[in-house]
């Protein structure tokens, strides 16, 4: 088991993990930043039409090797 940091940024908010969480291989932190995203994404949805959202994954010696992100661009369109 490694320990993996995800820093995560929803566009407003930058946090850097301090704690990290155990994976068995980077593959493994690769999915759970993802799953990270999935969360992010879901806690924002509601609030507005352009979301960005990114999560950067650190090995245990604080390097990061993974970089995930979403964008969500939504807009009215025009009625004839």
């Amino acid at each position: 088991m490694a320990r993996f940091y995800f820093d995560t940024d929803d566009g407003m908010v930058a946090d850097a993990d301090d704690e990290g969480v155990d994976f068995p291989d980077r593959e493994s932190a690769k999915h759970a930043a993802h799953a990270i995203l999935a969360v992010m994404i879901g806690e924002k949805l509601p609030i507005a039409d352009h979301i960005g959202l990114r999560v950067v994954v650190r090995d245990e010696y604080g390097r990061p090797f993974y970089r995930a992100g979403l964008n969500l661009e939504g807009a009215e369109i025009p009625q004839n």
